[in-house]
């Protein structure tokens, strides 16, 4: 009986909660709640879209798991508040119609959601392309035996830490935005030489930052207009500034010393053609070299051979054009009229170059240090529809006890002892079962500019499954190409040689589309007999009304 009594209450309980949850579900006090908090998400959106991008507002709002619980509730209150009308009155077929259209239009994006594809497909002049890239990030590993690990990297805007370990591998933190910081990196092999320096004169001022060390991010040539700078190990510098009448300087990289071919006695002997070569003894061979072309050595074949530890380089190469070679706290150049000289870098003091006024100043020199560019967390920022800084992906991972970031705008590869460990951030492909080529692009510009005015592309679709024959397409705004369920609008274009240009479609599928546009239909059809109803209920009150004061003698109509 205690039992019986217990269930009983139980069952009392239930039922009283579960109509206090029906209640507040579908009272109206709820549901605006719901729609102002929506309301207020979808402008919270919107700002967060204008300054930093439509990723990082789909990340922060539009896909994230709260707005989602927003859109249930609201369909959950749409729901209860439908059936605790029921059963079918006429008086509210209008309020029936129009929630009905309601709830089938949230059916149709939710389906959009989850089976949509909203993506981009970048089409090169004349190579056939079907692979489309859609904003979903994935990390990639590639081993030595061709097997591949593919991570499908966390939706947050902000940071999250990953748990994700296997022999060797850790895969630790993601960075869905971020913006490179340069750190200096101890290290006490000789090759972490590294230095900063500021080239300048009164128009331009620039920062090399450059090193020797094979991890940097930096590194050791860079090119300043017509001006290259080399970055050097300091064993070359006396070299350099050594008289040689041949002008070849000869570097042993295993005793790290370097020589002039003079200092040597080494022959400088000539082709039929005048062609300049010295041959050096190595290992029971004779190595041939032309440095005029290049400082390795060369085979009979002209290969070029990276398994010597012998280069050898002609001065009189670095002469016609401004070259600036940089050994740490001391630098070499040609000058026209002194010919080959070098400097030292004193403190606080540039050194003059014979170019344009050019001046060199040395700011840090770290022998023992390297430069290396690290990821940190930002919010994205966006100016006139493009991100301008915050757009790197990035992933920390340990790699047998060492810590390294894998970035978007570039793959890295690690060595596990014997062969390479390839690391990469892409966004997820959907592959299509056509190929459509970019056969011409046109572009007008704005008279007087290089803007554009407008830009279109001429398209060939290959679908093997249909014809063999390619269909012509002509693709611009306001004119897109729908082909097998997908949509193709023409997005934007992007430079890939002088007058040449490739073109950017950005790629729809949506099969919740015809759920929504009945959704939409009811919609409005039952606004439209709800607001017809309730305008003839209160037109049939209002004529009550009058025939009962008309009937008591007290008004006259």
């Amino acid at each position: 009986m205690k039992n019986l009594n217990f269930l009983n209450k139980t069952g009392l309980c239930l039922t009283k909660g579960y109509k206090k949850i029906e209640s507040t579900l579908g009272s109206m006090k709820f549901a605006v709640v719901i729609i102002m908090v929506f309301a207020l998400a979808l402008v919270y959106g919107t700002f967060m879209e204008s300054y930093h991008g439509r990723d990082f507002a789909n990340k922060l709002v539009y896909k994230s798991w709260w707005f989602m619980g927003l859109q249930l509730c609201m369909f959950l209150s749409i729901l209860v508040a439908t059936l605790n009308r029921l059963p079918v009155k006429k008086v509210l077929y209008g309020f029936y119609t129009l929630h009905a259209g309601l709830l089938i239009l949230f059916i149709g994006s939710f389906l959009t959601y989850t089976a949509g594809i909203d993506g981009m497909l970048e089409l090169m002049p004349n190579e056939p392309a079907n692979n489309v890239r859609i904003e979903e990030d994935q990390f990639v590993v590639g081993y030595p035996d061709g097997q591949v690990k593919i991570f499908t990297l966390p939706t947050s805007a902000f940071g999250s830490k990953m748990y994700f370990e296997e022999p060797g591998l850790k895969i630790k933190k993601y960075l869905p935005f971020s913006k490179l910081e340069t750190v200096w990196m101890e290290e006490d092999q000789k090759e972490a030489d590294s230095a900063v320096y500021t080239i300048y004169n009164e128009n331009v001022s620039e920062e090399l930052i450059m090193s020797l060390h094979p991890e940097s991010d930096f590194q050791s040539m860079q090119k300043l207009g017509p001006l290259s700078t080399h970055y050097m190990p300091q064993t070359l510098y006396k070299c350099f500034i050594s008289e040689t009448k041949s002008g070849f300087l000869v570097w042993d990289t295993e005793k790290d010393t370097c020589h002039t071919a003079e200092a040597m006695n080494y022959e400088i002997k000539s082709t039929p053609t005048n062609n300049r070569f010295m041959i050096i003894p190595y290992k029971g061979e004779y190595l041939k070299f032309f440095p005029d072309f290049s400082p390795l050595a060369l085979t009979d074949n002209l290969d070029k051979r990276q398994d010597t530890p012998y280069r050898v380089f002609s001065k009189k190469l670095f002469e016609k054009k401004p070259n600036l070679f940089l050994f740490g706290d001391k630098t070499v150049f040609f000058h026209k009229r002194k010919g080959w000289t070098g400097r030292e870098f004193e403190k606080n003091k540039p050194v003059k170059l014979p170019w344009m006024n050019f001046k060199l100043t040395l700011d840090s020199y770290r022998p023992d240090h390297f430069p290396a560019q690290i990821p940190t967390y930002m919010r994205p920022i966006q100016d006139q529809g493009e991100i301008i800084e915050g757009d790197i992906k990035a992933v920390l991972i340990e790699f047998y006890g060492k810590d390294y970031w894998v970035r978007s705008d570039q793959p890295l590869a690690l060595s596990d002892g014997d062969k390479q460990v390839r690391f990469q951030i892409r966004s997820r492909e959907v592959r299509l079962p056509y190929q459509i080529t970019l056969d011409r692009f046109k572009m007008d510009k704005n008279p007087g500019t290089n803007d554009p005015a407008s830009f279109e592309s001429f398209v060939s679709l290959l679908d093997g499954r249909t014809a063999t024959a390619s269909e012509q397409h002509h693709v611009f705004m306001n004119n897109p190409l729908k082909y097998d369920e997908f949509t193709f609008y023409q997005s934007s274009y992007f430079q890939v040689g002088p007058d040449e240009y490739g073109s950017a479609f950005s790629v729809n599928y949506d099969p919740g589309r015809p759920i929504k546009y009945a959704g939409s239909l009811l919609l409005v059809l039952g606004s439209s007999w709800h607001f017809l109803l309730r305008r003839r209920k209160k037109r049939r009150f209002f004529e009550k009304e009058t025939t009962i004061e008309s009937d008591s003698g007290e008004v006259n109509v």
